[in-house]
């Protein structure tokens, strides 16, 4: 029962976080490094998955893995979006595509890519290098998504690497979670696979 009350606490926190970072970082622009969510994360390797629904057609997804690697191989994956595509969505990572001048080293950057017929715009609106955390955001609406934040989040543990993904989803009335569910837990699979190769 702690657990359940800890982790209803922790996706509180981080959906006001989410919300209020992701608000301000599209109308304010990139925080600085002294801006930062505190973070959970403990150095055991139990994975957690949890997805729930905070109100209509509104879930927050969290996951938490701890990868085999440490945080100075991890961050340039989660820091730059192009290479964790690639990571976490290796068949759609051919179509990639930063938009209007965007890359990895802006904030905020646009950029594209398509999935099983479908082009998504995200856009990463703050990024902490001192916190080792990046957010994104999608700028269309495409699988059912109306609006979809995504704060990933690193831990050093050792010679290892917490990840913390915290997400909002805000859905079209009708829209299939399973799917969500599944693609998010596939993700989570890839993610460190791609740093045992």
């Amino acid at each position: 029962m702690r657990i359940t009350t800890s982790l209803s606490t922790f996706f509180a926190g981080c959906l006001a976080a989410l919300l209020y970072t992701g608000s301000a970082a599209a109308t304010e622009g990139p925080f600085g490094d002294d801006v930062g969510v505190a973070s959970s994360a403990s150095c055991d390797d139990q994975s957690v998955f949890l997805f729930q629904s905070i109100g209509q057609d509104q879930y927050l997804s969290y996951q938490r893995v701890l990868i085999d690697a440490p945080i100075s191989e991890v961050w340039p994956v989660l820091r730059d979006i192009e290479w964790f595509v690639e990571a976490v969505l290796p068949d759609v990572a051919p179509t990639f595509l930063w938009l209007n001048g965007g890359g990895p080293e802006t904030i905020p950057s646009a950029y594209q890519f398509t999935s099983g017929g479908v082009t998504l715009h995200e856009e990463i609106i703050y990024r902490s290098e001192a916190h080792h955390q990046i957010l994104v955001r999608l700028l269309d609406p495409a699988f059912g998504m109306e609006q979809y934040y995504a704060l990933g989040d690193l831990t050093q543990c050792g010679n290892q690497t917490v990840l913390e993904y915290t997400r909002y989803l805000e859905l079209a009335p009708g829209t299939d979670t399973e799917f969500f569910k599944a693609l998010f837990t596939q993700e989570f699979i890839d993610i460190p696979a791609y740093f045992e190769d």
